[in-house]
């Protein structure tokens, strides 16, 4: 294999090597498990709060009385409040996590075409799979931009 194809491969190997530590750099789930225990945080204040209103209505019941706790109704309103904070989160997350599966799909899909296409048995002799074929596999503007973001770094 001559030079030229050598350090076009090398290229190509740059290249992929980027994408797969921008796949992994996508996996961080920091944010889920945040969101996670915020959830689980506020489904057991839900509980107590629940227990807390029962507890307050037998007691109403009992002496007939109906005036309103205003601790409990301050902490009931905090919790609707709250739903609807997580709700957003969850919706902005989900949003999120389709975005970076697909993202994840389209980099992995992309570094297996090329090492299948790369491995000897699928090269005619003389040939090497250079950074532009490389190029035509993607199919979004983030995977171009990393692809140039490396080779500009390359300084080539």
């Amino acid at each position: 294999m001559g030079e030229t194809a050598e350090a076009n491969e090398r290229i190509v190997c740059a290249i992929l090597a980027e994408q797969v530590a921008a796949l992994r750099e996508r996996m961080d789930s920091t944010a889920t498990f945040e969101l996670l225990w915020r959830t689980s945080a506020l489904l057991s204040w839900l509980s107590g709060l629940l227990g807390d209103v029962s507890a307050q209505s037998a007691h109403a019941a009992s002496v007939n009385a109906s005036h309103p706790n205003p601790v409990l109704e301050r902490e009931r309103e905090e919790a609707i409040t709250e739903i609807a904070e997580i709700r957003r989160a969850l919706d902005d997350l989900a949003f999120l996590q389709a975005q970076r599966h697909d993202f994840a799909k389209q980099i992995a899909d992309c570094v297996v075409i090329a090492l299948e296409r790369m491995a000897v048995a699928e090269m005619p002799a003389g040939t090497s799979f250079s950074s532009a074929d490389l190029a035509a596999l993607y199919v979004s503007a983030d995977q171009r931009k990393l692809h140039d973001d490396v080779i500009h770094r390359l300084g080539l």
